[in-house]
């Protein structure tokens, strides 16, 4: 299973490490730990994070991406 580091990942989706961090705290999205601790994320955390970025960037608040994010996709149409 290929996994990315925090680093990896900001860079990938274009926002910062801090940015994962937040997210992470505020419960929309979930980082594997190894077991020294460390965060590694799998290719299905960088899908959920492509959804919450595309979500923020249509302007929705962080509060709202909580309950949107594992809605369908016609419930996400009519948002």
């Amino acid at each position: 299973m290929k996994t990315y580091s925090p680093a990896q990942l900001a860079e990938r989706a274009g926002v910062t490490v801090r940015t994962l961090h937040h997210y992470e705290a505020l419960g929309l999205l979930q980082a594997l730990r190894t077991e020294a601790g460390h965060r590694r994320y799998r290719e299905a955390d960088a899908l959920r994070l492509r959804r919450i970025v595309w979500l923020r960037q249509l302007g929705f608040s962080l509060e709202r991406i909580s309950t949107l994010i594992d809605a369908p996709c016609a419930q996400l149409a009519q948002a």
